[in-house]
């Protein structure tokens, strides 16, 4: 393991966790505490969390099947996140998505649109034209407010499919923190010229002009209504 993932791996290990997050979120009041559960765990249980699975676990059954209906035609694989917690936001049961970066180039090369390999089954298929489907849905809701919203399966994917995620959670009636966290200064990811981040001005430009790209920009540190729910985008380093 290196650079971002291991990185969220050390993260979790240390014990001052708990305090070092609720740094993070504190303002927005959200915490976690020790009666919340999160993924990965530790080195040893370090799979990246899916979030059908954690649903499931953590919530209900019945929000893993929905979340499946939403986002696939057929069952497979839901988009993995670096870290997802429970938490507390505003006083309700929320949840705490974490997307971390540990370089310039890792944003530069998600700037790109969801593919579909050639050959790809027929299930395939489907699933990459619901994941459209789905994204497209999010952004529609997010336009009424947010008219530079556009985020979408064929540029910046992960970007979009995590905002499009965060505001299905909040349709649902969970409250979601979505934070982008870059580590700074990750000496094992000092090669092939790749551009460490080294102070929080270089992240939040880093994240803030990929954000562009789609309007996130425009909802960073902004509640967005989602009817049921709220939540909100931030971007902090650490």
């Amino acid at each position: 393991m290196k650079g971002s993932k291991s990185a969220v791996i050390e993260l979790v290990k240390t014990r001052d966790f708990i305090t070092t997050i609720n740094r993070l979120i504190e303002d927005k009041n959200a915490k976690i505490t020790v009666y919340d559960n999160w993924m990965p765990k530790s080195s040893e249980f370090n799979k990246e969390a899916e979030l059908k699975n954690f649903l499931k676990y953590n919530f209900t059954p019945e929000l893993y099947s929905d979340i499946v209906k939403w986002w696939m035609d057929v069952d497979t694989t839901t988009p993995n996140w670096d870290l997802i917690s429970t938490c507390t936001i505003n006083g309700k049961r929320g949840i705490l998505l974490v997307e971390a970066k540990a370089h310039w180039h890792e944003l530069d090369k998600e700037s790109h649109g969801k593919s579909l390999k050639s050959g790809a089954s027929a299930g395939s298929i489907k699933n990459h034209e619901r994941i459209g489907e789905a994204i497209l849905e999010a952004n529609t809701s997010l336009k009424k407010t947010y008219p530079q919203i556009n985020i979408s399966r064929d540029t910046c994917y992960q970007l979009s499919n995590r905002i499009a995620h965060a505001w299905w959670l909040a349709s649902q009636g969970i409250p979601v923190v979505l934070v982008y966290l870059g580590f700074l200064n990750c000496k094992d990811m000092d090669y092939n010229g790749r551009r460490l981040l080294k102070k929080d001005e270089e992240w939040q430009t880093c994240f803030n002009e990929h954000a562009k790209k789609v309007g996130v920009d425009t909802i960073i540190n902004n509640w967005i209504d989602c009817g049921a729910s709220k939540f909100i985008t931030i971007c902090k380093c650490l």
